[in-house]
């Protein structure tokens, strides 16, 4: 039978489930007479449990703000990359400002994710009047369905409610043409700036992937738990890259130094402004489709989790991209490598 423990002067109930386990539930409450209240309720749901009539997951009326906490905190247990939780997090935030942190999960509906995305579409960007664009907000809305996901698994819901996203045009990717790279690299005088942008060039890795890297032999290793993949990469490069890759990982810069740096060079090359640093990574999957024309060579080289990612490369032309790509004179670009 289901009992009142007291700790920290807040009242919990103590069940023991089937197979001998106890479980404790919060009353938030330090108060005898509202407690005794509460524990009744499960001592009704006790009885439903051992009849088999509800999940154990059931037992608890599970409020917004705790289930976010729960997940969150699974996440990280589950070694969930930091980035991809703090997506989650801000998402979930999203949800419950939007809501009600008290808002029991099982009364969860689409309505309640509506209303989130209608307060998104009305937010603005820091100080700016800027508003949020539709694949951040796609962003968001993924983030969403992952969590409920995860209550239908956990039992805390009984049905699987999925958000639609928003409908955008997919634009093609930003790559940089030969010339356009040439007119980056002269305005680049920092040594160690011109050898980690041409890590980046010349391995097609993310932002932050650099940091967590290393060489081995002829390859650059990208470990599990830094891809979103979650298996290691395995990206060849060749002794220029190498060496250009030792310098860069001398006291590196931070990544967002190197963004900065490159939105610096990318205006004093008059490059078009939709042109940024994962521009390089872009450039790099085209250069290897056209080499190897495998598209699953491609996507085990970036690192997609799932192949309908790096199938946008493959709108392009091949005979389109092989002459944009071509570079214009058979002399390779000047490089500083070795002043360092």
């Amino acid at each position: 039978m289901a009992t009142l423990v007291k700790k920290r002067n807040k009242y919990y109930v103590r069940i023991r489930l089937p197979g001998g386990k106890e479980k404790t539930f919060p009353t938030k409450t330090g108060n005898r007479r509202a407690a005794e209240q509460f524990l009744q309720v499960f001592q009704q749901k006790e009885a439903l449990l051992k009849a088999r009539l509800i999940t154990e997951a059931e037992l608890e009326d599970l409020d917004l703000q705790d289930a976010v906490d729960r997940f969150i905190r699974e996440c990280k247990l589950n070694g969930r990359r930091p980035t991809t939780i703090n997506s989650y997090q801000l998402s979930l935030d999203n949800l419950v400002d939007a809501n009600s942190p008290s808002l029991p999960v099982k009364s969860l509906t689409k309505k309640h994710f509506q209303k989130m995305v209608a307060v998104l579409h009305k937010k603005k960007i820091g100080d700016t009047n800027k508003k949020l664009k539709d694949n951040t907000i796609n962003i968001r809305i993924r983030s969403v369905n992952t969590f409920m996901n995860w209550l239908y698994k956990e039992g805390y819901i009984l049905d699987r409610i999925k958000v639609s996203e928003i409908k955008v045009d997919e634009p093609l990717p930003k790559f940089l043409t030969p010339q356009e790279l040439e007119n980056l690299y002269t305005q680049v005088h920092n040594p160690k700036m011109y050898s980690t942008l041409k890590v980046y060039e010349g391995t097609g890795i993310r932002l932050s992937e650099l940091h967590h890297s290393h060489l081995e032999g002829n390859y650059l290793i990208i470990p599990a738990e830094y891809s979103k993949s979650r298996r290691d990469r395995m990206i060849p490069v060749d002794e220029e890259i190498k060496e250009h890759y030792r310098i860069a990982m001398t006291n590196p810069f931070r990544p967002h130094s190197v963004t900065h740096a490159f939105h610096k060079y990318a205006k004093k090359a008059k490059l078009p402004s939709d042109k940024t640093l994962h521009s390089m990574r872009h450039t790099y999957a085209l250069r290897k489709l056209m080499e190897t024309h495998d598209i699953t060579v491609v996507r085990e080289l970036l690192g997609h989790s799932d192949i309908k990612t790096t199938m946008i490369y493959t709108k392009f032309r091949p005979d389109f991209i092989s002459e944009l790509l071509k570079p214009e004179t058979p002399e390779p670009t000047a490089t500083i490598v070795g002043q360092a």
